[in-house]
């Protein structure tokens, strides 16, 4: 099942009576494949989301409708308002008159928890969140752009804010923005999958963060080695050309054991010297070393 999927079947089981019911009724009615007075018509992926509209028509509009399961491949579930009076009941109480359905007549959503049925059901019937694993976005898709300008203004009073785009033919206002995202799960009712949502963020915090070091450690340790490759190269240079033996004392020890542990660090080798050298001062004298080499012909 899709984390899309998830966040649809939990905000199907918030049960809404009275104005709220009509209010979420009215978000999915609004994102409806089909909303007029000719056609009435819900078409879904989501077997719950579909029962979930049929529960909402009885109990906001006292309609009876079913739902007819389709899709070879895919399955598909549709809701259909074939009754002309039950679609002239529906537009009576909602206040719309045939020509202006795809604008939404805020003043049945006053109340705060009738706003947020509404962008819920908007959501179930049009909406769509991706898997956060993989990206955070979450859209709806609308047939009128007023439709979309309207919603869009009513996320925005509540600083939800989404974008507005053209995909296909369809008008769009998304987010991908992993905070927005949160905020409206929340703001639709969608608790557990917002717990879930940032528990996902925390986790590929820490495996970003991880992998941030393990870099990081990889890094110094190609450098360790790329360092001790030269350095071990240029006292080998020294020593075929009979110049190792003369060295000073100081800088003697720093040869000898280089050679005599080529893969350390030089703040292993620091530690090790006899005269308790900080890694500044062995590479001091590493860099001697090299530049001694350096002027060998």
């Amino acid at each position: 099942m899709s984390f899309s999927t998830d966040v649809k079947t939990e905000l199907c089981e918030i049960r809404t009576d009275g104005a709220a019911a009509e209010a979420e009724c009215y978000g999915m009615l609004c994102l409806c494949r089909s909303f007029s007075l000719n056609k009435i018509l819900l078409q879904t992926g989501c077997l719950q989301v579909a029962e979930h509209f049929v529960s909402l028509l009885r109990r906001a509009f006292d309609i009876i409708a079913f739902v007819k399961a389709g899709g070879s491949k895919v399955p598909t579930f549709t809701v259909e308002i074939t009754g002309l009076a039950d679609r002239k009941r529906i537009f009576n109480r909602l206040g719309l008159k045939a020509e202006d359905a795809p604008s939404v007549n805020t003043t049945l959503l006053m109340r705060e928890s009738c706003l947020q049925a509404f962008v819920r059901g908007a959501f179930l019937a049009g909406g769509s969140v991706s898997d956060p694993e993989k990206e955070y976005r979450a859209d709806f898709s609308f047939r009128h752009p007023q439709t979309a300008e309207d919603l869009k203004k009513i996320l925005d009073a509540r600083e939800i804010v989404l974008n507005p785009t053209v995909r296909a033919g369809k008008y769009l206002i998304y987010t991908k923005n992993s905070e927005t995202l949160e905020d409206l799960l929340t703001f639709m009712g969608a608790g557990n999958e917002t717990l879930n949502l940032i528990g996902v963020k925390v986790m590929k915090s820490v495996r970003n963060r991880l992998n941030r070091q393990n870099n990081f450690e990889t890094y110094n340790i190609l450098k360790t080695a790329d360092t001790a490759y030269l350095q071990t190269r240029a006292i080998k240079k020294l020593q075929q050309a009979g110049r190792l033996a003369t060295l000073p004392e100081e800088l003697y020890e720093v040869a000898t054991l280089r050679l005599e542990y080529p893969d350390a660090s030089l703040a292993v080798l620091s530690r090790m010297s006899k005269a308790g050298l900080t890694r500044s001062g062995f590479n001091h004298r590493m860099k001697k070393l090299l530049e001694l080499a350096e002027n060998i012909k």
